[in-house]
């Protein structure tokens, strides 16, 4: 065969052209396969579930993503049977046939670029990207991208519910609301802001300024505070600022401005909220004005009522005063009726101006108490001396009696508690036609700030009705509150009781049956007292062990002096009569042990106390002992009738225990019953014997002039006139003096300025001038007052004689009695 023999080549060629055709074929899969293995990769690396269909609509491929996203299980994919993976996915969807007709015509119309949200019956939300698969133009397919995207939808929701419930609210809010950003323009604002600046919608401020909308002057001024807020980096909290509605009007504005900062915490602008306080401000003023009003019209009021005190109190003390006066005087039984009158009227009427201040005091919240150290016992015995005549009037026994136990020094206002005292005394006195009314007090509790005492005010009265008890306690309430009743009075004395006994952190109660009497409870707490008493135990050495019988028909009175008389060391002995007396006293002669003092009640039936002092020194062995007389109400003539029945000693009820003291030991101290017939011991014989004091007295009203000077002179004490503060002053400068009365007011330098001007003078020495404010002034602060001054005690007019001197003795303790000694 020839080389060139065509014939001979010709299959040769032809094979290799097909064997050239199968490589290129083979090499050509392989690429495509590549390529497959490459794309089929990426499908199932992407988080988005894959799902690619042919002409036909059959799942011609898918990821594993896919498979999962809407678990259809692989065998039912890959099965030539499309109609149950089909029926799968309808099955998610509520409303299938939706979703059918859209997927149908996106396999007919391969021009068709789709972006669909679709949501799933179980809640889950996807996002579906379709796309043709084009091959020369021609469409062979469609690839379907799903991506779940229901915690981003979800996000986004509540994040449009938290923005729209934000806008809500700010819409919503009265106040103003809004945000601005560095340049002051306005990126947000609200409906309330909009109406003031007087533009309907919110939207038609954004971008504008306050410049746009305010005066010059106001729209500076918010700029300049929003700068500084953006230089510093501090909010501006609540300050109240000027500002202007779109008509004009004035406003108020209370506003609160922060930082505006962006992710970085970059200042980026101000975010403000403001009130309108207008409303509030003006009422503010209205009632600022309302309150400087009322102080205005309180403090004429208080002035007023301490005026009234002033000019009511003066005369009054002069009355009451000179009635005193005159009544220690020699007078024949009309005139001591005409005086007792006058007196009786006076005291009624000063206590109704007490009440009527002191509920006034109370109610506006004024009321304060003192906190001094005051003699329990004596106190008590001279509150119930201002009551002694209207008992002695109706023939009632007044007694007062403190219980073993009682300290008989307590710190405490022992003002308010006379008070208490006396109202509730006056009240027994008042509602008792016979028998006896009875103060009593004893220890309650004690710990280390003090004690808890005990008061009991008990009459043999009419009683009162249960009904009646439980409104006593109200404010004019009384008992008989009819217009014909038969007791007068204001009905405030039991509700001032009440609110004293309250601030003394204690109670009060009654218990009363009608027809047998009425008994008054109150506790209060006190102090302890820092200054030693005068009758402290100590002192009692003198009078330990000695016998003493005591004579009375009072069971009550007997019990209280036994127990006196047993807290003072003594041997105290009672008789209920004359008869047992004269036996008990020749028993103890026959035994020898004789009973150097008798105290004696005046008025008991069968035998008075004069008949049995004068059977007692008819006995050989009654010639030495000390007779006491003990009288409720003393009669012309008393006196020679005890130097006739040789008395030693003759007191009225009620007695002060420091009285009763000093009466035992100045008639035990007396060499001879014989010593004893040439002075008579009573109350003013025991003052005669202290110490007698010069005492400068500063007022400038002639009657109160002569009143004090009656009085301390009555006492033997010397007194110096001044008319005012500077006449004091130099008064001062030229003598010593042991005390000083100063009256508060007066022409010229009141008591105060004196009072200060005496200070001054003493700084730099130990010396220390005593000075008792003597004042017509009752109010709230007064004490205070004349404390801060410089004072060292007060005295309230009408100027009562047992409680000047009582104020006095506790300034000067020496110038109280000098002790008797029996050595």
């Amino acid at each position: 065969m020839s080389p060139f023999d065509y014939q001979a080549i010709t299959p040769p060629l032809i094979t290799l052209a097909a064997l050239a055709a199968i490589v290129w074929i083979i090499v050509l899969r392989r690429k495509v396969h590549k390529l497959s293995e490459i794309a089929s990769s990426a499908i199932e690396s992407t988080a988005d579930g894959i799902l690619i269909v042919d002409r036909q609509g059959r799942m011609a491929s898918f990821n594993r993503k896919f498979v999962s996203m809407w678990g259809i299980p692989e065998s039912v994919l890959t099965s030539r049977d499309n109609g149950q993976a089909l029926s799968v996915v309808l099955d998610r969807f509520e409303n299938p046939e939706v979703f059918l007709a859209r997927a149908r015509e996106l396999l007919t119309d391969f021009t068709a670029i789709s972006d669909e949200i679709l949501e799933l019956k179980d809640g889950h939300i996807l996002e579906r990207h379709s796309r043709p698969l084009l091959v020369a133009g021609r469409g062979i397919g469609r690839a379907f991208a799903f991506r779940d995207i229901t915690e981003q939808k979800r996000s986004e929701r509540t994040l449009a519910q938290e923005r729209n419930l934000l806008r809500t609210l700010i819409e919503s809010l009265p106040d103003y609301i809004y945000a601005k950003d560095l340049e002051g323009r306005f990126i947000l604002a609200n409906s309330t802001l909009a109406h003031l600046v007087g533009v309907e919608h919110p939207e038609e401020l954004l971008g504008k300024t306050d410049f746009d909308f305010f005066p010059e002057e106001l729209a500076a001024q918010f700029r300049a505070d929003e700068q500084r807020l953006q230089q510093t980096g501090e909010s501006l909290i609540g300050k109240e600022e000027p500002s202007r509605d779109a008509a004009g009007n004035y406003k108020w504005t209370l506003t609160t401005k922060v930082p505006l900062r962006d992710g970085s915490g970059e200042i980026v602008g101000i975010v403000g909220l403001g009130a309108d306080v207008t409303e509030r401000r003006s009422v503010a003023e209205q009632l600022r004005s309302a309150k400087e009003a009322a102080e205005a019209a309180n403090q004429a009021k208080s002035e007023f009522l301490a005026n009234m005190s002033h000019e009511i109190r003066t005369p009054m003390n002069g009355i009451l005063g000179m009635t005193e006066l005159a009544l220690d005087s020699d007078l024949d039984p009309e005139q001591r009726d005409y005086l007792n009158t006058i007196r009786f009227s006076a005291e009624s009427l000063l206590t109704v101006i007490n009440d009527i201040l002191d509920f006034s005091k109370i109610e506006a919240g004024k009321l304060e108490l003192e906190r001094i150290d005051f003699d329990l016992g004596d106190h008590l015995q001279e509150s119930t001396k201002i009551i002694l005549l209207a008992a002695q009037q109706k023939g009632l026994e007044l007694i007062c009696g403190v219980r073993p136990g009682v300290p008989a020094r307590v710190s405490g206002d022992p003002t308010r508690l006379r008070q208490i005292v006396t109202n509730l005394l006056s009240n027994a006195v008042k509602f008792t036609e016979r028998g006896e009314v009875v103060l009593e007090v004893q220890l309650e509790a004690e710990d280390s700030e003090g004690t808890l005492l005990h008061f009991s005010i008990r009459d043999t009265g009419c009683g009162i009705t249960p009904e009646k008890q439980e409104h006593i306690f109200m404010p004019f309430a009384q008992a008989d509150g009819s217009t014909s009743r038969k007791y007068g009075g204001t009905g405030l004395g039991l509700t001032i009781s009440v609110r004293l006994v309250e601030m003394m952190q204690g109670r009060i109660w009654l218990e009363s049956e009608v027809g047998r009497g009425t008994t008054f409870h109150f506790t209060a707490r006190f102090g302890t007292a820092k200054t030693a008493s005068r009758l402290e135990p100590v002192e009692y050495g003198d009078l330990s062990g000695v016998p003493v019988l005591i004579v009375d028909d009072n069971l009550t009175n007997l019990r209280i002096l036994e127990g006196t008389l047993r807290a003072w060391s003594m041997l105290p002995e009672t008789v209920g009569g004359g008869l047992a007396a004269l036996a008990r006293l020749q028993e103890a002669h026959e035994a020898n042990q004789p009973y150097p003092l008798v105290l004696v009640d005046s008025d008991m039936p069968g035998m008075s106390g004069f008949e049995l002092a004068g059977r007692i020194r008819e006995q050989p062995h009654g010639a030495a002992a000390m007779i006491v007389i003990l009288t409720s109400a003393g009669q012309r003539g008393d006196a020679e009738r005890c130097r006739q029945f040789g008395v030693s000693a003759y007191l009225l009820k009620p007695i002060r225990q420091s009285e009763l003291l000093e009466c035992i030991r100045s008639v035990l101290g007396q060499e001879s019953r014989e010593h004893a017939l040439d002075g008579l011991v009573t109350r003013h014989s025991l003052r005669e014997a202290r110490r007698k004091l010069t005492v400068l007295l500063a007022e400038d009203n002639l009657v109160n002039q002569k009143l004090a000077a009656r009085l301390l002179e009555k006492r033997g004490h010397r007194v110096v006139i001044a008319g005012n503060g500077r006449e004091a002053l130099a008064a001062l400068e030229t003598e010593n003096f042991d005390l000083v009365l100063m009256d508060v007011q007066m022409p010229e330098m009141d008591g105060y300025e004196t009072t200060l001007r005496i200070r001054e003078r003493e700084l730099g020495t130990s010396l220390h001038q005593l000075i008792i404010a003597i004042t017509a002034h009752a109010m709230q602060g007064d004490l205070e007052k004349c404390l801060a001054s410089g004072m060292d005690a007060y005295v309230s007019k009408p100027i009562r004689a047992d409680r000047l001197f009582q104020v006095m003795d506790s300034l000067l303790p020496e110038h109280s009695a000098t002790p008797y000694s029996l050595r």
